[in-house]
């Protein structure tokens, strides 16, 4: 199974708070082999309940709260990107859905950064 997106976001949140499966199962009342599946890609749904639920233990800042809220809805978000954004957080929410709805011609996809800075630009030159 390939991973998402939205697994991407949640093992990194995990790792970032240092907590291993069975904690944040525990913790969150959430069965942690459910949680490995939603990491590895395995499972690709969960409800919004259960979100909110990892969420609340993983205490994550208002950007990668609307980052993962976001990933719930959208499974076919780059899983590139999304580590690249959660690395950076001057990377704003907007810009990261701009770049992660960008479509692109043929087999050559940017990498994240160049990705992020055409966004960037297009938003600024929109500004003046």
């Amino acid at each position: 199974m390939s991973q998402t997106g939205l697994g991407v976001a949640l093992k990194t949140l995990r790792e970032r708070r240092t907590l291993s499966l069975r904690e944040i199962g525990q913790l969150s009342s959430v069965d942690h082999a459910y949680v490995h599946r939603l990491e590895t890609g395995e499972k690709t749904n969960p409800s919004q309940d259960l979100v909110e639920k990892l969420l609340k233990v993983l205490k994550p800042g208002e950007r990668d709260i609307a980052l993962v809220m976001w990933l719930v809805d959208h499974a076919g978000a780059d899983p590139g990107l999304v580590e690249f954004v959660l690395k950076d957080s001057s990377i704003s929410i907007d810009i990261f859905t701009a770049a992660a709805g960008v479509r692109h011609r043929g087999n050559a996809r940017p990498d994240p950064a160049t990705l992020i800075a055409r966004i960037k630009k297009a938003f600024d030159d929109e500004d003046d």
